[in-house]
């Protein structure tokens, strides 16, 4: 039993150096897209990507062999494999089908797609791939209708409301509960209204007043449109890239840094495509200035604030902490992962990682601190000593939970001079404090005088005085 002011007087309390240099983390940040099918991804180009500060590939599933047949296995067993490329080289994926996939922006429109019944069965073929690999899906884009898979110009008349539903139905069926996809028009997704796991992506970001018909034409419907992504991607994923606007007459595209600053943070924007359309957009924000801030704030940024813990606790008792974290990024974190508070122990540097509570990083909002309090229940056969404190956010995938690559670094500097530093090889930061653990106490039972009489050979109550 915790005595709340006594272990208020006793917390011991850092504060944390937040950091202004580019952080590479999971699931957020610059693109790179990969110029192949998934299943021709290979773990050395991938650890380039890696080795490069991008943690997010874009990986497109071809199957413009497949528009009226069933999917080959030796196809499924190449997309495996590009998965388990992606997993060895600590990269997770942008998943996207597609039927076709136009050189240009405006030789698409005689691009073919594939029948909804043959898109509801590769779907169900490809439902155990996507299940077996969720640890390494960042995000699916739903894909399959018309030119790039971007619901547009369908062969098939996929784009008709019926078709466009059933797809929906399809994926939200196909791809595992726990990733997102996200669709292309915000008419779709007001359509629909909210619901969970569906995101949004704009291949055409910024690039025109409609961004290249992402957006209706007349202002009194784009407004509210623009209005309704915005509440959304609040709450929902958000990413995409820019484009060259030469199939949108007239078009005016917002360039600058003010505009990246305004509508990234707006639009809660997670992710960008790395290599497109950087003459238009990438260079100038380089120009202007503002290309390192939009690095840093793609997505999430957790950045430690302050971090307080009862210094002594015994094995098998309560331990009071509580972290303040705040995210300096423009959106939430999408997959879930637990915050944990690891003890390294002084002698040997073993460690034991404990779950802070019932903590959930996709509810730190940007742009505010978060305060996580937690009464952590130490192990029974925790050894007596001193222990180092750290914190970490693994992934939660069994998978990858111990691989430090795919666990989020917080941006925070650090200070050798108060023990805080993050640790790469255990993916998890120091924050300069330390618990020192003491041996649980034995809790002894003195039997009472009746008892003592029960228990001995004959023994029988004494008999109750008169009254």
């Amino acid at each position: 039993m915790i005595a709340p002011a006594a272990m208020l007087l006793a917390m011991q309390t850092v504060t944390l150096t937040p950091s202004d240099a580019e952080i590479a983390n999971p699931e957020r940040g610059f693109y790179r897209a990969g110029n192949r099918d998934l299943a021709a991804l290979d773990q050395a180009s991938l650890e380039r990507v890696y080795a490069g500060g991008e943690r997010l590939v874009y990986a497109r599933i071809d199957l413009v062999r497949y528009r009226n047949a069933p999917i080959e296995a030796r196809t499924l067993d190449g997309l495996a494999r590009g998965f388990a490329a992606a997993r060895a080289a600590g990269v997770k994926l942008i998943v996207r089908a597609v039927y076709n996939y136009p050189h240009g922006e405006t030789d698409y429109h005689a691009a073919q797609d594939a029948p909804l019944s043959v898109v509801r069965a590769h779907l169900a073929q490809l439902q155990p791939l996507f299940a077996a690999n969720a640890d390494v899906i960042a995000f699916v884009q739903a894909g399959f209708i018309g030119a790039w898979g971007e619901w547009h110009s369908s062969s098939n008349d996929l784009t008709s409301t019926p078709n466009r539903r059933a797809v929906r139905d399809a994926l939200l069926a196909a791809v595992p509960r726990e990733r997102s996809i996200q669709f292309r028009y915000p008419p779709d997704l007001i359509t629909w209204g909210p619901m969970q796991r569906i995101g949004f992506h704009n291949d055409c970001f910024m690039a025109s007043q409609t961004d290249v018909g992402t957006f209706s034409e007349e202002p009194a419907q784009r407004v509210p449109e623009q209005a309704a992504m915005a509440r959304l991607t609040a709450d929902a994923p958000f990413g995409g890239e820019t484009c060259n606007p030469a199939d949108d007459p007239g078009a005016i595209p917002r360039t600058g840094c003010a505009a990246i600053r305004d509508e990234g943070a707006r639009y809660h924007l997670s992710y960008l495509n790395a290599d497109y359309y950087r003459r238009l957009f990438h260079d100038r924000w380089i120009a202007g200035g503002c290309m390192a801030e939009v690095q840093r704030k793609l997505g999430y940024r957790f950045a430690l604030v302050s971090a307080s813990i009862a210094p002594r606790a015994q094995a098998g008792g309560e331990w009071p902490t509580q972290v303040a974290i705040r995210n300096e990024g423009w959106a939430r974190l999408t997959n879930a992962r637990p915050l944990q508070i690891v003890l390294i122990e002084r002698d040997g540097g073993a460690m034991r990682r404990l779950t802070m509570g019932s903590a959930d990083p996709r509810a730190w909002l940007p742009g505010a601190v978060t305060t996580v309090k937690a009464a952590i229940r130490l192990p029974v056969d925790l050894a007596p000593g001193a222990y180092d404190i750290a914190l970490a956010l693994p992934d939660d995938a069994p998978a990858l939970r111990d691989n430090p690559r795919f666990a989020i670094r917080f941006a925070n500097e650090d200070r050798p001079d108060r023990g805080q530093g993050w640790q790469n090889s255990a993916g998890l930061f120091r924050i300069g404090l330390t618990l020192q653990v003491e041996k649980r106490r034995q809790v002894s039972l003195v039997p009472s005088r009746a008892a003592r009489a029960l228990s001995s050979p004959g023994g029988s109550l004494p008999p109750r005085p008169a009254p």
